[in-house]
């Protein structure tokens, strides 16, 4: 009777044991935030390159969602950044430059409003929305969203690893700048090196001892290079590579192919170890830029974004249009293409949605809509309008205060220093050849309308004239 006893026992257990399991509530997706600076909507094999050699970005795209119409909200970093963080537009935040800006040229008809130069602490960020959902939280590399009081350790970060004031390194290689160049990557020189360490592997390496270290509990790792932002650095062997190959539409710069391909190997990394810790099923992983390509320095350039006109800092697609591969286990489609618009403020709400949060998580990313139904595969449109608004003085003032709108294929420019408005078929013309302006002036009077109103809806700071 003893031994019927246990073994009726037993049974009960393994029969209760799947119902068990099943009551357990599904493990939080762990969210890996992989941005780079100045990447170019072409720079990458998985891109349409035929000169940057990127097999790991490849074959994560090839596992991915690759999008062609991602946008950057702003042509320049900060704004970007600033927009990823709390789902806002730059122009509604009053952060419409990279930190502290250029100012304006002594000639120009305009000076720059007196605009914001810091992420506000009041401002609710996508760590925080995450901190109330149990993650854990990290952010790794560059920051450039406002002095101390403004680093990401008090806006919803646990760890802060290389996140300053900086906007880009004074060297790519240890200790990455000089004791008392302002420059300096903040922390990593105190925290010990070694002779040639690469500030992108370095970078790498402390995320994954930030993987390794949360492997048992839901994690946010905002991973934000500083490559491939100049100085123009890689490693030697890497360089001597690229220089062997012929250039290919417009790329051919050797120095930034071998930073490009440090970050395609760390990418690697990183999803090597999440292999090697069985996370990558529960992993969602994000790919993006800051901005459109550099295209303004370097001989050869640094790269070009072909078929793209222009890049970093203009109001043309080079500029706006940035790489995006998106991989959400069990939801994107592997080596699946989206080709409609989306825009750095929408990954504050699809982040939030990913992660289970409800729908007043989101409430404070104000123009972000999530493009979940989008990597779901469903027939769905965020936005049929998006815009742009820099009202500011760049690069020595070869671009001047502008806003844009982007309403279904058509796309106005406004240029105030000149009174010019240009106007884009982007579907017949994404190389922005043909201004259609003049011969359409009704479609032209439509945009204006919506960049009027858009501009006043979110409190836009203009140009003041002198």
């Amino acid at each position: 009777m003893k031994i019927r006893s246990v073994l009726v026992v037993l049974l009960a257990a393994l029969a209760a044991a799947p119902f068990a399991r099943a009551a357990e509530p599904a493990r939080k997706p762990n969210i890996i935030f992989i941005l780079i600076d100045d990447m170019g909507w072409a720079d990458g094999g998985c891109f349409g390159s035929r000169f940057y050699q990127t097999p790991r970005l490849d074959a994560f795209a090839a596992r991915s969602m690759r999008f062609t119409q991602a946008y950057a909200a702003c042509a320049v970093c900060s704004p970007t950044r600033a927009a990823i963080m709390s789902g806002k537009y730059p122009a509604r935040l009053h952060i419409t430059d990279w930190i502290a800006g250029e100012g304006a040229p002594k000639t120009s008809k305009f000076k720059i409003p007196d605009w914001q130069m810091h992420l506000p602490l009041e401002e609710k960020t996508i760590a925080e929305a995450l901190k109330e959902l149990g993650y854990a939280t990290g952010h790794i590399g560059k920051w450039h969203l406002g002095g101390p009081q403004f680093y990401p350790e008090h806006q919803g970060f646990d760890l802060n690893i290389a996140g300053g004031d900086i906007g880009h390194p004074a060297s790519y290689f240890w200790p990455f700048g000089e004791a008392k160049n302002s420059h300096r990557v903040p922390g990593l020189a105190e925290a010990g090196g070694k002779t040639n360490e690469y500030l992108t592997d370095r970078l790498t390496d402390e995320a994954l001892k930030f993987i390794a270290a949360n492997k048992d509990r839901p994690f946010y790792l905002n991973l934000d290079h500083y490559a491939v932002h100049g100085p123009l650095m890689g490693k030697r062997e890497l360089i001597e590579q690229a220089s062997e190959r012929p250039a290919a539409n417009g790329q051919g710069n050797a120095v930034y192919s071998a930073m490009l391909k440090s970050v395609d190997e760390g990418v690697g990394r990183i999803l090597d170890k999440l292999d090697e810790l069985r996370l990558a099923e529960n992993t969602i992983v994000i790919f993006n830029s800051d901005n459109g390509g550099a295209v303004h320095f370097g001989k050869p350039p640094a790269t070009s974004n072909e078929p793209l006109r222009m890049g970093k800092g203009f109001a043309y697609e080079g500029g706006l249009r940035v790489p995006l591969l998106v991989r959400v286990p069990g939801v994107t489609k592997p080596g699946s293409v989206c080709d409609v618009p989306v825009i750095s403020m929408d990954y504050f709400p699809t982040l939030l949605e990913l992660a289970g949060a409800d729908a007043a998580a989101s409430r404070t990313a104000l123009d972000g809509v999530s493009i979940a139904p989008l990597l779901r595969g469903e027939n769905a449109r965020p936005h049929n309008e998006l815009f742009w608004h820099y009202p500011h003085y760049w690069n020595g003032g070869k671009v001047s205060p502008y806003s844009v709108a982007h309403v279904g294929d058509w796309k106005l420019i406004r240029f105030y220093e000149t009174g010019r408005e240009e106007l884009y078929d982007l579907k017949n013309d994404l190389s922005e050849k043909n201004d259609l302006a003049a011969g359409n002036p009704e479609k032209k009077k439509e945009l204006d309308a919506r960049l009027d109103a858009w501009l006043k809806e979110v409190g836009a700071q203009m140009p003041v004239p002198r």
